[in-house]
């Protein structure tokens, strides 16, 4: 079924939808499987998006966010893409699921032009000898107020903890990226430690005001671990564990969401 008016979330009968009805600008959801769930806080505005419910039993829960999707989001068999609250995509952002693996993006991130999530290669490759498969799907895992820079890639196995930048160009493949830090290139390596970012925009700034914001004395996008940190690898063997969809929302409600600023930290 092909939906390009919100209303049509209420025809379907073979996949679920949950939450409030999302906006549809130039934009499409196809649900070609069953047994998916689309669940859309209130306040998601799809703009030029397309989504694609390839296969079965996936689920792909929008937050709220007081920007505009601008996403072509793809599902196969049994995934789960999570995208947090007010997150900016600066251009078409594309996230590619297969293999039963999941994508879990924070809150607050800025994703710029051109940025690519994929949680396989897309074909096996095997070793000639012992014929065994070598290029296993993993998931992804960004935290909050992440900086992905344009045309940045992130593959199989990253794990970007909160407030880290990842710069224009970079390929971030079964990585683990500390929260504030800086990393670029392909291949990848670390650019700054101890570092943090605003979302403050330089481009119109004047004399004044670069020298006025020359020091930024706050700690507010400072992140460090505490009681309320979770590891990403712990929510991958609890998602992993629940065999009902109807589970897993809810597992996003009550652990997820609930977490505190240091939630998605990684030191």
């Amino acid at each position: 079924m092909q939906v390009t008016n919100p209303e049509q979330l209420f025809e379907l009968k073979e996949n679920e939808f949950i939450g409030e009805l999302p906006t549809l600008t130039n934009s499409q959801i196809n649900f070609n499987g069953i047994n998916n769930i689309l669940v859309c806080e209130e306040g998601v505005n799809l703009w030029n998006s397309r989504i694609d419910f390839n296969l079965n039993n996936s689920i792909l829960y929008l937050s709220s966010d007081t920007h505009n999707y601008s996403v072509n989001i793809s599902l196969h068999n049994n995934n789960i893409c999570f995208i947090g609250k007010n997150n900016f995509f600066n251009g078409m952002t594309v996230f590619v699921l297969s293999e039963s693996k999941n994508i879990f993006l924070g809150d607050d991130c800025f994703i710029s032009y051109n940025v690519v999530f994929r949680t396989s290669d897309g074909h096996p490759i095997y070793n000639a000898e012992s014929k065994r498969r070598e290029n296993f799907a993993k998931s992804i895992y960004v935290g909050d107020h992440v900086w992905l820079g344009q045309n940045a890639f992130i593959f199989k196995g990253s794990k970007i903890g909160s407030g880290a930048v990842i710069g224009a160009g970079s390929v971030v493949s079964n990585k683990t990226i500390n929260s504030n830090t800086t990393y670029a290139g392909a291949p990848l390596k670390l650019i700054k430690d101890n570092s943090f970012w605003i979302p403050h925009s330089v481009h119109g700034w004047n004399k004044e005001d670069i020298s006025k914001m020359s020091v930024y004395n706050s700690e507010l996008f400072v992140y460090d671990v505490d009681d309320s940190t979770l590891d990403f690898d712990g929510i991958e063997n609890d998602l992993n564990s629940l065999s009902e969809l109807d589970d897993v929302v809810s597992y996003i409600w009550s652990t997820i969401l609930v977490g505190g600023k240091n939630r998605f930290t990684i030191k």
